[in-house]
């Protein structure tokens, strides 16, 4: 668990910890919020998951995988970290979002090293993600990080051919 805490603000410190099944409506109300807030930077849409059960988010709560920045009862920044699988040998992180009010806090740097501390704990040599070409703000993030293009791109949604993203990597080892 990482804590974060801004010594001129009043208000609650930050602290990142994996979800729970438990944590299902908290990661409802944030990714809800995310894909609201940034529908350009996801692969999903609103629509989309607003129809999920609550028996899909209490999976996705209790993965293992998501990551989440809570301030008080809130989750104010989701991360998540898929492990390796046959088509991509590498960790990656998917679902990145951090709300308004709180970036240029601290806190998406404390989510990105919870998820390359997972990976890394987990014999992970690398982290890779895909990034919108369209959020230069986020791309000038993870190059900050250590993130490198891998000469890799692709459409987020087919429905919307003028929409790429580029992958990252970063190595750990």
């Amino acid at each position: 668990m990482v804590s974060m805490t801004e010594a001129s603000r009043a208000e609650p410190e930050v602290t990142i910890r994996l979800l729970a099944a438990a944590d299902w409506a908290a990661l409802r109300a944030a990714r809800l919020a995310a894909l609201a807030e940034a529908p350009y930077a996801f692969a999903s849409t609103l629509p989309r998951e607003q129809a999920f059960t609550e028996e899909t988010w209490r999976s996705r709560a209790g993965s293992g995988r998501t990551f989440g920045a809570w301030r008080g009862d809130d989750i104010v920044g989701l991360a998540t970290a898929l492990p390796p699988e046959s088509q991509r040998p590498e960790w990656h992180l998917v679902g990145m979002w951090v709300a308004p009010d709180v970036r240029g806090q601290g806190v998406a740097d404390g989510l990105v090293t919870a998820v390359c501390e997972a990976a890394r704990e987990s014999g992970g040599n690398t982290v890779t993600l895909w990034v919108t070409e369209v959020n230069g703000r986020a791309r000038k993030f993870y190059r900050r990080l250590g993130f490198a293009p891998t000469g890799h791109r692709q459409q987020v949604r087919p429905e919307e051919p003028d929409h790429w993203e580029e992958e990252l990597g970063r190595r750990l080892r």
